[in-house]
């Protein structure tokens, strides 16, 4: 599929801005996954699609690498309050919602179907994650883990984009991906 189409999908879907990178631009950073392991969001050991049950950062970043590209979509919110919780997991959602009905369209138009999607949060398929209830994840085909889960650099990541990321004042910005 055409860059241009991608990014003309995404443009029609709300999205501030979208490209396409090769794989290997993505920055890997092991470390970032002491932030998971810190469970400020508390999904750590709460959902498959986060720590330690998605997989290591080595099998997340082997993953990755095992396809050739990634459309990365972004965007960019005004907020009132950069610290308030509940505003950014709901900008959060709305973003992830944005993604999967991107990814719907894109996929109908062609876009390669056996990629899979990084999210800017945690996996919400479901309203509560059978995690939880020590129960098989009923979505696998669906789970998807976000850009700290996978060690992603995004601010390196939107630089390869020629993407502005701004995570400070009144503007927040979001990022997804769908590797394939």
């Amino acid at each position: 599929m055409e860059e241009s189409r991608i990014r003309e999908l995404a443009a029609a879907e709300g999205f501030a801005a979208a490209a396409v990178i090769p794989v290997n631009e993505l920055v890997f950073v092991p470390e970032y996954r002491k932030y998971c392991e810190e469970n400020s969001c508390g999904n750590y050991g709460a959902n498959y699609g986060c720590p330690p049950d998605c997989g290591t950062p080595e099998v997340m970043k082997a993953r990755v690498l095992a396809h050739t590209h990634a459309a990365v979509f972004q965007t960019r919110t005004q907020v009132r309050d950069f610290m308030d919780d509940r505003e950014m997991k709901k900008l959060k959602k709305r973003h992830t919602e944005m993604t999967w009905k991107l990814l719907e369209k894109l996929k109908q138009e062609g876009m390669d179907q056996n990629g899979f999607p990084i999210m800017c949060g945690p996996c919400g398929i479901c309203p509560v994650c059978h995690k939880t209830e020590e129960t098989p994840c009923v979505c696998p085909e669906k789970m998807a883990s976000c850009l700290s889960a996978y060690c992603i650099d995004a601010g390196k990541m939107a630089e390869s984009c020629g993407m502005e990321i701004q995570w400070d004042g009144n503007i927040v910005s979001f990022f997804s991906l769908y590797i394939y």
